[in-house]
């Protein structure tokens, strides 16, 4: 009778380490699929389909997870790991998570394996290597002195499964500006405008396309002349436009942006805005004037407005904004407090929402 206990003591152990790292790893694979990687995901299936397929948020994550799942009990039956090395039956599912992941973020402008077609057979063949070792050692592992969640083989197993979870978060598609852009471009397609201008808000990342995305987002809600600035803008950057080049959509025609920019208000915010990035503030305020009259106009127009006049020694036409001129002559004493080498740093926390800001410490 104790080798029937002995047995039943295996089975127990080995059934508490497999359902804990199932556990683990669907939990895993599930969140980084749905939460991280799925608008990634999903313009990938958009540009190997040529856009005749979408990729579904949650059906996406929960068979891609099922499938992986799967594929790991084939590895375990196979290679019969049960004791401290069964994590490492999940290794080719692992593998397989961070290949679908790792979508270029120029897949728009062709689809490369990398170095992927070197790197699946040479870790493949290190992992056949890594089974064998160990299929050799375990007959001879002491047996372990307790079971559960809290015996040593879990906790060993989920150490190495966790290990390998960061390294999927490693060599998979971790691009800032692309995952932010994919996200502005789906929340876009949607009509989400307000949400797709939450994404990266609070980030420093600069990207043209990503500009491109927040131009067309604050256009939609005319307040391109409002609130352009209170975002990163890139280096060189002369144009709200795509240029197929640096500035491009992924997931919808680059024509929908340019068509929507050249129709009524729209066309007149985006040719004051192209003046704003390259400072050519003589042009801007002719054009303001004539579209604006009075002293009501957009923010980030009597910013400009005010740092010409103020500058250039010509009298103001019109009234500006009694807040904007305040914020104005604050931004001109905080200038003067600070040294050259530090002044950028102190003034972005208060100004580095406005035009003045941009105009003297933006890139050029």
């Amino acid at each position: 009778m104790p080798f029937l206990s002995d047995v039943d003591s295996h089975h127990k152990a080995y059934g508490s380490i497999k359902s804990v790292c199932a556990f683990a790893f669907v939990i895993f694979s599930f969140t980084y699929l749905f939460f991280y990687q799925s608008d990634i995901l999903s313009a990938g299936q958009h540009v190997l389909s040529g856009g005749k397929t979408h990729y579904g948020r949650w059906v996406g994550a929960i068979l891609i997870t099922l499938t992986l799942y799967l594929l790991q009990l084939a590895v375990a039956h196979i290679t019969q790991l049960r004791k401290r090395a069964h994590a490492i039956t999940y290794f080719p599912s692992l593998l397989a998570l961070t290949f679908i992941t790792d979508v270029s973020s120029d897949i728009d402008r062709g689809f490369s394996l990398g170095g992927w077609w070197i790197a699946i057979p040479l870790l493949l063949g290190v992992f056949v290597l890594l089974v064998w070792m160990l299929r050799q050692i375990e007959p001879y592992e002491p047996e372990p002195l307790s079971v559960g969640l809290f015996s040593r083989n879990t906790w060993i197993n989920l150490l190495s499964l966790v290990v390998m979870f960061l390294m999927v978060g490693l060599f998979s598609n971790s691009d800032e500006a692309f995952h932010y852009r994919m996200k502005a471009e789906r929340l876009i397609m949607q009509g989400k405008y307000d949400a797709a201008l939450q994404v990266g808000k609070s980030s420093q990342v600069k990207d043209p396309s990503l500009t491109m995305l927040r131009a067309h987002a604050l256009a939609k809600k005319q307040q391109l002349g409002e609130r352009l600035f209170h975002y990163p803008i890139p280096r060189d950057l002369h144009s709200l436009l795509s240029d197929s080049i640096q500035a491009r959509a992924v997931l919808f025609p680059d024509s929908v942006v340019t068509i929507f920019a050249s129709k009524g208000w729209a066309r007149v915010d985006y040719k004051l805005m192209e003046l704003l990035l390259t400072r050519e503030l003589e042009g801007f305020s002719t054009i303001v004037r004539k579209v604006f009259p009075d002293s009501v106009m957009p923010r980030h127009y009597a910013e400009a407005l005010m740092q010409f006049h103020y500058y250039s020694g010509k009298p103001m036409p019109t009234p500006i904004d009694r807040v904007v001129e305040a914020d104005f002559h604050d931004f001109r004493k905080m200038e003067q407090q600070y040294p050259k080498e530090v002044v950028a740093n102190h003034l972005r926390r208060t100004f580095g929402n406005t035009y003045w800001y941009y105009y003297k410490y933006g890139e050029k």
